[in-house]
């Protein structure tokens, strides 16, 4: 009987080894998969910081069984992709849906990470009016804002977007939804705007 209780007594001393080697584990897998993009050499924001300038809008190849391109595509999706750094001043960000071909729009920091991603359908008449800005940015625009007639300093339709970091990414995302749209698609897209806009006084 005392060497059962003995035994007993070992097995629940343990239970609490085993429960911290299971969150030590669970700990190192969490914090390996956090750190993986940013530490990726082929990131998909150190690509385009390679030869795309801030503000510009670049529209992206359709993916092909041959080249499937990024890991967001798909054979129907038309992407195009904006740069931002924000040290240097908010972006802004307008685009319009047609009513014909889903759109939508991300902001993506430089690991990936979304901090803000939204359809046509949950936008005022498909209209994006996003402004892109840091904390300190945020706190000086309304400041100047507070100085100014509130109908003088209102933006219908303006979302803004704080980014806890000041680089990042836009992705627009149109979908065709037959063969043989890639035309119209593409017009829709050329009047995508990403634009870097004075830093707030």
């Amino acid at each position: 009987m005392s060497a059962r209780i003995s035994r007993l007594d070992r097995a629940i001393g343990l239970i609490p080894w085993a429960l911290a080697v299971v969150f030590g584990a669970v700990a190192v897998h969490l914090l390996s998969l956090l750190a993986l993009p940013a530490l990726a050499p082929h990131s998909a924001y150190r690509r385009l910081a390679a030869n795309l300038p801030v503000g510009e809008i670049r529209l992206l190849p359709r993916a092909t069984p041959d080249n499937p391109g990024p890991s967001f595509s798909d054979p129907f999706a038309f992407l195009a992709v904006c740069r931002f750094d924000l040290t240097g001043g908010p972006l802004r960000l307008r685009a319009t849906a047609d009513g014909d071909h889903p759109l939508s729009v991300s902001v993506r920091l430089a690991d990936g990470a979304i901090v803000y991603s939204g359809s046509d359908s949950q936008t005022p008449g498909g209209r994006f009016n996003i402004l892109i800005v840091t904390r300190s940015q945020a706190e000086a625009i309304d400041a100047a804002r507070d100085e100014q007639d509130e109908a003088a300093a209102a933006d219908t339709g303006e979302l803004r977007v704080v980014a806890p970091r000041s680089k990042g990414f836009a992705l627009f995302r149109l979908l065709a939804l037959r063969e043989g749209e890639a035309d119209e698609v593409a017009a829709q897209r050329a009047g995508f705007e990403c634009k870097s806009e004075k830093p707030p006084a």
